[in-house]
C-alpha cells in the first residue's frame, strides 16, 4: 500500500441516519482497499453522529468532522472534502446511497489508464428507500445513452451540451469517480454557490477540459425516497436557478462550438419561464443578452422574453401568490 493513499473518498452526510450505515459498509468493503475516506457531518439533527462513531478508529477513516452549524449547501461540504484529500483520485459517496464492492476496481481501471479522463462515471441502479429494485438510469434515459454510444460513451466539449444540458445523463455523484486534478480545476468560490446543481457544474466544467467516459455497469445504488434533494429542489424552485446559473457561466466556452449551440437555444427555450420565475434577474439579463449578441434567438422572442422580465421584477418580490399565479398562466398559454 502506498503511504499516500490512491483514492480519497468524501461522504457528505446530512440527517441520513436511516441510510448511513449501508453506505459507509459498502465503501469500507470495497475490493480496492487503496483510499482514505473523510466523512463529513452538516449538523444532523438525527442519530446520524451516533452512526459515525461506530466507525471511529477504523484504520481507513482520516478525518470524522462534525459541522456546528449546518452550510447551507452539500457542496461547501464537497469543497472542504476536496480540500483535505490526499489521494489522486476522488470518489465523493452520497451518504443515502450504496455501491457494489467492485465500484473502485473498476472504475480506477478505466480512469487510471486513460490520462485524457478527467472523471468517469457508471451505470445506476434506482432504489426504494428500503432498496428494492425499481430500474437503471440507462434503461429510463435509454435513448439519451443509446445517443452516448453512438459517440463512443465518451462526453466532451463537441458534445456536452447534449448529455450534460439538453439533459443530464449522470443522476447521482455516487456513480462518478473524479481525478483529483480535474475536480481542483474548478471555481470553487462558484460551486459553493449551488444548492442543487453544483453536481452539473462541476461534469460541464471537467468535460470542457478533459473527456469523461461512461461505463455502462451498474455499480452504484441510487435510492429514490421523499428527502431526495432533487425532488425538493423542483418543488422549490432550486434546480431551475442553479440551471440558469450553470448555463451563464458555461456559456461561452459551451457556444463555441456549433454542435452545442442548438441544444443551448433549445433548451434555454424550453426552460426560460421557468428560469424567470426562479432564476436571479440579472442572471436572466445576462443569458438574454448573450444570446441575443450571438444571434441565437429571434427578435421577437427576445422582446417576448424582456417583457415578461419586467412584468416579474414589476410584481412585489414579497409577493410570491401573484407571482406563482403569473407563472402559471404563462406556463398555460406557452
Amino acid at each position: 500500500m502506498h503511504s499516500t493513499p490512491l483514492i480519497s473518498i468524501i461522504i457528505p452526510n446530512y440527517n441520513h441516519a436511516l441510510y448511513l450505515k449501508q453506505r459507509i459498509d459498502s465503501v469500507l468493503n470495497q475490493t480496492f482497499q487503496d483510499f482514505e475516506l473523510i466523512i463529513l457531518d452538516d449538523c444532523s439533527t438525527d442519530s446520524s453522529r451516533e452512526i459515525i462513531e461506530l466507525y471511529r478508529g477504523n484504520p481507513k477513516i482520516l478525518q470524522i468532522i462534525y459541522n456546528k452549524k449546518n452550510s447551507g449547501g452539500v457542496f461547501k461540504q464537497w469543497i472542504k472534502g476536496i480540500e483535505k484529500a490526499k489521494g489522486e483520485y476522488v470518489w465523493i459517496a452520497e451518504s443515502d446511497d450504496y455501491s457494489a464492492d467492485t465500484f473502485l476496481e473498476e472504475t480506477l481501471k478505466v480512469l487510471k489508464n486513460d490520462p485524457a479522463l478527467g472523471m468517469v462515471f457508471t451505470n445506476s441502479n434506482t432504489v426504494t428507500n428500503k432498496g428494492a429494485f425499481l430500474t437503471t438510469t440507462a434503461e429510463s434515459k435509454n435513448g439519451t445513452y443509446a445517443k452516448l454510444a453512438t459517440d463512443g460513451n465518451i462526453i466532451d466539449r463537441h458534445n456536452v451540451s447534449s448529455f450534460l444540458i439538453s439533459e443530464m445523463i449522470i443522476e447521482n455523484a455516487g456513480c462518478v469517480l473524479f481525478r483529483k486534478k480535474s475536480l481542483l480545476s474548478l471555481n470553487f468560490l462558484e460551486l459553493e454557490k449551488y444548492i442543487n446543481t453544483g453536481d452539473r457544474f462541476a461534469y460541464v466544467g471537467i468535460a470542457l477540459n478533459a473527456q469523461v467516459r461512461y461505463i455502462p455497469k451498474a455499480l452504484n445504488f441510487m435510492r429514490s425516497h421523499e428527502h431526495n434533494t432533487t425532488k425538493k429542489s423542483f418543488e422549490n424552485g432550486n434546480i431551475h436557478k442553479d440551471r440558469l446559473r450553470v448555463l451563464n457561466y458555461y456559456f461561452n466556452d459551451m457556444d463555441n462550438y456549433t454542435s452545442n449551440r442548438e441544444n443551448i437555444v433549445a433548451f434555454y427555450k424550453t426552460n426560460y419561464l421557468s428560469f424567470i420565475h426562479y432564476g436571479e434577474y440579472q442572471d436572466n439579463i445576462t443569458l438574454l443578452r448573450k444570446l441575443k449578441e450571438r444571434k441565437e434567438i429571434r427578435t421577437r422572442f427576445y422582446q417576448l422574453v424582456w417583457f415578461n422580465l419586467f412584468l416579474f421584477k414589476r410584481v412585489d418580490l414579497k409577493s410570491k401568490i401573484l407571482k406563482g399565479i403569473y407563472y402559471r398562466i404563462l406556463l398555460m398559454q406557452k
